[in-house]
C-alpha cells in the first residue's frame, strides 16, 4: 500500500505532534515565568502601597495647612487693603483741612500786608 496523494504519513504527523509538544512546553514555561513576575510585582505593590498612601496622606495634610495659611494671608491682605483705603480717605480729609488752613493764613497775611502798606496798622516791636 503506497501513500495516496491526499494522505499524510504517520511519521510526518508524529514529527508535527512532537514539535507542537515542544512549543506547548515552551509556552507553559513562558506563562509560568509571567505568573512569577506578576506575583513579584504584586508583592512589591503590596509593600509600596502603604508607603504611597502614607505619602499621599502627608501631602494632603500639607495641602490643607497651606490652604489655611493662604486663607489667613487673604484675610490679612484684605484687612491691610481696608486700612490703606481708610488711610487714603483720612489723607484726603487732611489735605482739605490744610488747604483751608493755608487759605485762612494767606488771607490773614494778605490783610496784614495791606494794613501795613496803607498805614492803618502799627507794629510794636521793641
Amino acid at each position: 500500500m503506497g501513500d495516496s496523494p491526499g494522505r499524510v504519513s504517520n511519521q510526518v504527523l508524529q514529527a508535527g505532534i512532537l514539535t507542537l509538544g515542544a512549543q506547548i512546553t515552551d509556552l507553559k514555561s513562558l506563562l509560568e515565568s509571567y505568573e512569577e513576575r506578576i506575583r513579584c510585582l504584586e508583592r512589591v505593590g503590596d509593600k509600596t502601597t502603604p508607603l504611597i498612601e502614607k505619602r499621599l496622606e502627608i501631602l494632603e495634610k500639607l495641602t490643607e495647612a497651606h490652604a489655611k495659611e493662604l486663607e489667613t494671608l487673604k484675610t490679612l491682605i484684605t484687612t491691610q487693603a481696608q486700612s490703606i483705603n481708610k488711610l487714603a480717605d483720612s489723607f484726603k480729609s487732611m489735605q482739605k483741612i490744610w488747604k483751608w488752613a493755608l487759605g485762612l493764613i494767606t488771607v490773614v497775611i494778605t490783610a496784614l500786608i495791606i494794613t501795613f502798606v496803607t498805614g492803618q496798622a502799627t507794629v510794636i516791636f521793641k
